[in-house]
């Protein structure tokens, strides 16, 4: 066999003429003595306890419910600014005035929807008080009934309305300026209202506030890692901008589905931020760590990648090798998980398999 294949011209040949690997499909036999042989370290495969952890990178975003892109709800002229760069503001505080001839047909109308309504209540009640004493007919009671009824509706329409845009009912006037409040608490991150300034409809968002006592890290991870964030005990996290400092977080999310091109799932990470390191869109290092379990794991030097998928190099006879497909995670620095493909006891190449990569 070393014979037939010795004069394959994909074979690498050194000094004396034989072939130093044979191949038969998956199968590799190297010559005993062989420089190729001499590379080669062969060792048992065996189970032993190891946490799995698992590095990738992330970007700090803020907590959607407490980030608030703050908009003009009609097109106007900012009246003034009531609120500053960096500024601490409540829920509900005024950050702008905005006069708009829209908001002042909203009000109004809601207004002229009140008024109708009450007069409509009042005349209910006096039709229904003169028809207990006989004095108004049946047809004058369903009548009032009905208006009643229509100007609830109307009042109803209009007040939804005005809340959709959340105007302060209680004291907005028509053909005053509008008051825009913050629907969070928090601090102002962006204010670029200018007095004056007339705002479209469809402008881009002049103002954000948002509360960053606490973060998320959004970050991916690989299809083949997914089911290791399962069992996540414990996340480092290390700021690009401040690789010497680790950060603690806690994983509130994982995804329910692959992103099809990239093949990876996304995590979300909570992290407390009350000093204010982080910022959003910064980026991270992500370390997940899960709790130790017993597993085969190999050398990094072990595992090859070919056209269908990772392989290692198992040994199957007296230097006889045969390529076993396998599946893995990263367990650390130096060593892979195998979750397929191998069991303990196998013997497989640890170091040297990378001089049979080209065999084919």
């Amino acid at each position: 066999m070393l014979s037939a294949c010795a004069g394959k011209a994909d074979k690498t040949e050194y000094e004396g003429g034989a072939a130093d690997v044979a191949v038969a499909g998956d199968t590799l036999t190297v010559r005993n003595g062989s420089p190729v042989a001499e590379r080669l370290v062969v060792d048992l495969v065996k189970l032993e306890e190891h946490e799995v952890t698992l590095r990738t990178s992330g970007v700090v975003t803020a907590v959607p419910t407490a980030y608030a892109e703050v908009a003009a709800p009609f097109a106007g002229r900012v009246h003034r600014s009531l609120v500053q760069l960096g500024q601490q503001v409540r829920a509900g505080a005024p950050l702008f005035e905005l006069s708009s001839s829209d908001y002042s047909e909203v009000v109004k109308a809601y207004r002229q929807a009140q008024s109708e309504l009450a007069a409509a209540k009042k005349q209910l009640d006096r039709v229904k008080d003169l028809n207990t004493n006989k004095v108004s007919s049946e047809k004058e009671l369903e009548e009032a009934q009905l208006d009643y009824r229509n100007k609830l509706e109307e009042y109803r329409h209009a007040e939804a309305v005005a809340r959709e845009y959340q105007i302060d009912l209680e004291h907005a006037e028509a053909g005053q300026p509008m008051v825009v409040r913050t629907p969070i608490a928090g601090r102002v991150l962006r204010n670029n209202l200018v007095r004056g300034e007339y705002i479209k409809e469809d402008a881009d968002t002049k103002l954000v506030v948002a509360d960053l006592s606490k973060v998320w890290v959004r970050a991916n991870v690989t299809e083949n890692e997914a089911a290791m964030t399962e069992h996540v005990e414990r996340i480092e996290i290390r700021l690009v901008a401040r690789p010497d400092s680790a950060i603690g977080g806690k994983l509130v999310y994982r995804g329910g589905m692959l992103d099809e091109e990239t093949r990876t799932m996304q995590t979300i990470i909570e992290c407390d931020n009350a000093k204010g390191l982080m910022i959003p869109n910064m980026y991270a290092k992500v370390v997940m760590t899960a709790a130790a379990r017993t597993c085969v794991t190999v050398p990094k030097t072990a595992v090859l990648q070919g056209e269908k998928g990772r392989y290692v190099l198992r040994k199957i006879g007296e230097n006889r090798y045969v390529r076993t497909t396998v599946k893995v995670q990263t367990a650390d620095d130096e060593r892979l998980i195998v979750t397929e493909g191998l069991e303990a006891e196998d013997e497989i190449i640890t170091e040297g398999a990378i001089y049979l990569i080209d065999y084919k």
